[in-house]
């Protein structure tokens, strides 16, 4: 029997016409050798799949595409459809840039990408509705990607939905001539993958019951961008009462831009886009909307070099931060966790300064947070975690606290690595408990057979990181899982279970637990997910982290 490797590598160096064909028929064959549940929804009637316990509807539109003279307006309500729409397959992802390694099967994408889709257990009633928002940095990703497969969170009895929105410079926009538009037509601007997210929980509102979901107990859940949307979510008035729980995995907080005033030494997103629209070389929203969609993908180079803003303060859709909204207690008041990941740093490591361009930046005294980091033995991403203990732990302590006066809030801290990829890692990288929330495990990069070891982690960060300049995303920054470990398979129970304990209760001791307390910055206890067994972490580096926190309130005004 020939190896696994050598058929992957043969299946490699078929034609790509052949190779989609051959994927095509596959699909067919699994799709049609399956139930075909029908349901009805206020656009037309849609056919999914019944699978293994799961059935699941693909390629919703949730708002009409948009293109031609929707490019860069709000979005608008779906159209109908006549007779039946097969909702088996997943439909295009939003335009983004090539990042080889990480996002080939979604290049190019297509601008009609407001699409969701929706998973439940079979004879799903009256079930929580959880919504999830992609990652990606609002640049690339996509609903469609694999590992997003809600397997667990649908077994532990939840429809889940997730969500595409447009990216990039199409979901992300404002220069002064489309700012100008927007106001004659009374419209928000520019947050339109914001307005995107907003508009599918409408449209979940609408039509969940159908799928057997209570459109009175929708939870929003997200990582990274993602996450950061759900913070965002939590304080855009256009969000309110779309949603009832929250959940936010490793969202930084980093300030955002004005879209009219420099603020923080943040370049204004109007003069930001202007330049943009400059090197285009056109001036009117006749001739932007008249580009191809491959002229308005901002490349990965312009990304590393601050030449797309993201999400940033409009006050109408976005109307700040959200560290000083929840420190005044004006976020919207639903039960809420956030968490972060052992070495979230990763995220940061990439773009990271010299330790003393950011010190002086925050105000910070070069010898306290030499003292304080003189632990720290991977000095090549030293920049990275002194940000990630203030903008990822520091902003979990910070917003967990504040919304807990509120309404119940709890902490999480996710250190769990998949025992032979040890060797090699500081700790649990972004994005690295995505796999154990969805119960992707069997889907994902696989662990070794063997432990992997290395004398110095930053060899292999190092070479990661000159990947990543290359334009060539490492596996090393892969969620990795062991499929046959039983502490992954209790990490995966046990994150799936709080999840949807959480979206059924707005508690997530599952099976009538107490080991997860509310969380209040005094007592500071987080719920750790590292072990077999359920566990907590007090105090979690508390002096670096406190140090980052004020430095973090200082800058915002935020009274301790």
């Amino acid at each position: 029997m020939r190896s696994i490797s050598k058929i992957c590598a043969t299946f490699l160096l078929l034609p790509s016409t052949t190779v989609l064909a051959i994927q095509a028929l596959a699909a067919q064959a699994d799709i049609y050798g399956e139930s075909r549940p029908i349901v009805e929804i206020a656009n037309g009637k849609l056919q999914g799949v019944a699978s293994s316990g799961m059935v699941y509807f693909k390629d919703i539109p949730y708002a009409s595409p948009p293109v031609g003279e929707l490019r860069w307006r709000p979005p608008q309500p779906a159209k109908d459809w006549e007779g039946m729409r097969d909702a088996s397959q997943f439909g295009q992802a939003c335009p983004q840039p090539l990042i080889r390694g990480l996002n080939s099967e979604l290049v190019p994408g297509h601008e009609d990408c407001l699409k969701l889709n929706v998973y439940g257990p079979v004879g799903a009633k009256n079930l929580p509705v959880m919504v999830w928002f992609h990652g990606g940095g609002l640049l690339e990703g996509s609903a469609t990607e694999p590992y997003y497969q809600p397997f667990a969170l649908t077994k532990a009895g939840s429809v889940v939905v997730t969500v595409d929105y447009r990216l990039g410079t199409l979901g992300f926009f404002a220069p002064q001539v489309l700012a100008q538009e927007a106001e004659m037509n009374r419209e928000p601007v520019g947050n339109y993958g914001t307005m995107d997210q907003i508009h599918s929980l409408v449209w979940v509102r609408d039509n969940i019951a159908q799928f057997g979901g209570d459109p009175n107990n929708v939870t929003i859940f997200g990582q990274s961008a993602g996450g950061r949307s759900v913070t965002t979510l939590m304080t855009s008035p256009a969000a309110k009462g779309l949603f009832h729980k929250a959940i936010a995995q490793s969202a930084q907080q980093l300030p955002m831009r004005q879209q009219k005033t420099d603020k923080f030494g943040l370049l204004d997103q109007e003069s930001l886009d202007a330049k943009y629209i400059e090197s285009l070389g056109v001036a009117t929203m006749q001739e932007l909307r008249a580009l191809p969609v491959e002229k308005l993908i901002i490349s990965p180079e312009a990304f590393r070099l601050g030449q797309f803003g993201g999400s940033f303060i409009d006050g109408e859709i976005i109307v700040g931060d959200a560290l000083p909204i929840f420190a005044e207690g004006k976020q919207h008041k639903v039960p809420f966790i956030i968490g972060t990941n052992s070495w979230d740093a990763s995220f940061f490591a990439l773009g990271q300064t010299p330790v003393p361009a950011y010190v002086k930046k925050m105000s910070e005294s070069p010898k306290i947070v030499e003292n304080l980091y003189s632990d720290f033995t991977e000095k090549c991403v030293l920049t990275a975690q002194i940000m990630a203990d203030g903008w990822y732990l520091g902003a979990v302590k910070q917003l967990a606290d504040s919304a807990n006066k509120q309404a119940p809030a709890y902490a999480y801290y996710y250190s769990y690595l998949t025992p032979n990829i040890r060797g090699t890692h500081i700790g649990a990288a972004h994005t690295f408990e995505l796999p154990y929330v969805f119960g992707t495990q069997d889907i994902v990069l696989q662990a070794p057979s063997q432990p992997e070891s290395v004398m110095d982690k930053c060899i292999k960060i190092d070479q990661a990181m000159a990947d990543a300049r290359a334009d060539l995303w490492s596996a090393y920054w892969f969620p990795t899982t062991a499929r046959d470990n039983e502490v992954d398979k209790s990490i995966s129970d046990q994150m799936a279970a709080s999840w949807v304990t959480f979206a059924k209760t707005g508690n997530p001791n599952f099976d009538g637990g107490t080991f997860w307390p509310r969380y209040d910055i005094h007592n500071d206890v987080l719920r750790e997910f590292s072990t077999r067994e359920p566990s907590l972490t007090k105090y979690l580096f508390k002096d670096r982290v406190d140090y980052q926190l004020d430095a973090i309130r200082r800058m915002y005004g935020i009274l301790n």
